[in-house]
């Protein structure tokens, strides 16, 4: 799944701070890795081209993190918060999608704590 979103580029993977807290499964081996700093889109197993480089994004980028349903399929979303752009992260199987809600309820909390010490700074 191609994420760049009119113009707006993920920090490199390098940027992440390693160990996360949880991951959600995607289609095809696709993978959401959580971790205190933020959100990497890892691309699905066996992708060999540019797009299969894995994309970082730090909470204080992206607001908004939640799962539409098309169909059958979950899409889990957010927003850069520099533009208001919506960014499609991660497709679902429909077995994937309460598991999935149940991680972004972390996602939301780590996102909290980021806004409050960035507040008390």
């Amino acid at each position: 799944m191609a994420i760049a979103v009119l113009g707006i580029e993920p920090e490199s993977s390098s940027d992440d701070d390693g160990q996360p807290f949880i991951e959600v499964a995607g289609i095809e081996g696709s993978t959401l890795r959580i971790t205190r700093r933020g959100l990497t889109v890892l691309p699905c197993t066996g992708t060999t081209d540019s797009r299969g480089v894995s994309r970082f994004w730090a909470f204080p980028r992206i607001r908004d993190v939640r799962i539409d349903e098309v169909g059958a399929l979950g899409v889990v979303r957010t927003q850069i918060r520099a533009t208001g752009a919506e960014l499609p992260l991660l497709l679902l199987e429909p077995e994937q999608i309460t598991a999935a809600r149940r991680a972004l309820e972390m996602v939301w909390n780590l996102m909290s704590v980021d806004i409050d010490q960035r507040t008390d700074a």
